[in-house]
């Protein structure tokens, strides 16, 4: 039994700003995970390994120093905060998944602060997206505004080594920046959780209690699974016994074949889903699966909001709008473009749209 994978199961309640959130608490010494600042003293680390003069104020033989209680430093963590671009005539919000602060107890002041972004799925990924340069530039910006000047470091946090979230950590233009990753990597959240437990079983660190250890042990579990429910993998199996892959990565593959500029029928992308299926894997698309996962992934369609669409920004799922309310047209979705166009998704059982506009000028 796995808890988080039976809260992720029917309505999809585990999400990546849940996923974040409970990263958060391992992270913050002075919770009851059992772990200390172990975790938060393994990712940090990395940057010495980047150049030794990197966090140099809390290091103690070449080594990040125990940041829990009576060390001398205050840890803070921050999850979601909001930090705003001004691009003069229009601002931008953006949200940082996590920020530590790194505060020494004796001046109180705030040496450092650790701005971490979170991806638990590559296709979360835009590939021309300023999410991290955003970041940066908002988080100067908020010390800037509380007259506070702490060294920023960037942490880019991606399921797995890949081209896409490579290319978004390089086009970074940023010194201080270290990319970590959840799974199939050394540099990677298992495997620092993995080598905690490792040290409390040969007697280097204290004991773990059992409940929290069990607790980690089941999100290191979650993370194995791409952070899947049992009922995500389930039909996951299913689908990629049929077609070798999921039909959303299937319809997402298909949809990347498609021109933004031009509109389509909507018969025409059923149509033209199917042969692509077939051509593809040799199988034919159930009618009913395919009227599914279109329908889901078109943003000003409600009736997505039945079909397991949960918050405004799934990358994966948006794909469509319709041109009009006649619902016979559609056309690509882009974020950037295509923020006046309202967007359905499922919120606490009950079907909500919004508009990215909105939420970038707030």
């Amino acid at each position: 039994m796995n808890i988080f994978r039976i809260l992720s199961s029917n309505d999809g309640a585990i999400n990546e700003p849940n996923v974040s959130s409970f990263l958060a608490y391992l992270l913050n010494p002075n919770e009851d995970h059992g772990i200390s600042s172990l975790l938060l003293q393994a990712i940090l680390n990395d940057f010495t390994t980047i150049d030794n003069d990197y966090l140099k104020k809390i290091q103690f033989g070449d080594r990040i120093t125990d940041l829990s209680t009576y060390s001398g430093f205050s840890i803070n963590i921050i999850p979601e905060l909001s930090v705003i671009i001004d691009n003069g005539n229009k601002k931008k919000r953006r949200d940082i998944d996590i920020v530590v602060e790194i505060s020494n107890d004796k001046t109180n002041e705030l040496l450092y602060s650790i701005c971490i972004e979170n991806k638990i799925k590559d296709a979360s990924i835009s590939k021309n997206d300023t999410q991290l340069e955003d970041e940066l530039e908002g988080l100067k910006d908020y010390y800037s505004n509380n007259n506070l000047n702490p060294e920023i470091y960037v942490i880019y946090l991606t399921p797995q080594p890949s081209d896409i979230s490579t290319n978004s950590f390089n086009k970074l233009n940023y010194q201080k920046k270290h990319h970590l990753y959840w799974d199939a990597n050394d540099n990677s959240i298992v495997n620092k959780l993995i080598n905690i437990f490792n040290d409390e079983k040969i007697g280097v660190i204290d004991p773990i209690n059992d409940q929290a250890a069990y607790l980690i042990k089941s999100f290191i579990s979650f993370i194995k699974t791409n952070f899947r429910s049992y009922i995500e993998e389930r039909m996951e199996k299913m689908n990629r016994k049929d077609y070798g892959r999921s039909v959303l990565e299937l319809l997402i593959e298909y949809a990347n074949t498609l021109d933004f500029e031009k509109e389509f029928s909507t018969h025409k992308i059923r149509k033209e889903f199917s042969e692509f299926v077939l051509n593809n894997t040799g199988v034919e698309l159930n009618n009913g699966t395919r009227n599914a996962h279109i329908t889901l992934s078109i943003v000003n369609d409600r009736n997505r909001g039945h079909y397991h669409v949960n918050k405004i920004d799934d990358k994966r799922k948006n794909l469509f709008f319709y041109t009009d309310d006649t619902k016979k047209t559609l056309k690509r979705f882009n974020a950037e473009i295509n923020n006046n166009i309202p967007i359905y998704f499922k919120k606490e059982d009950k079907i909500e749209s919004c508009i990215l506009n909105n939420i970038n000028n707030n």
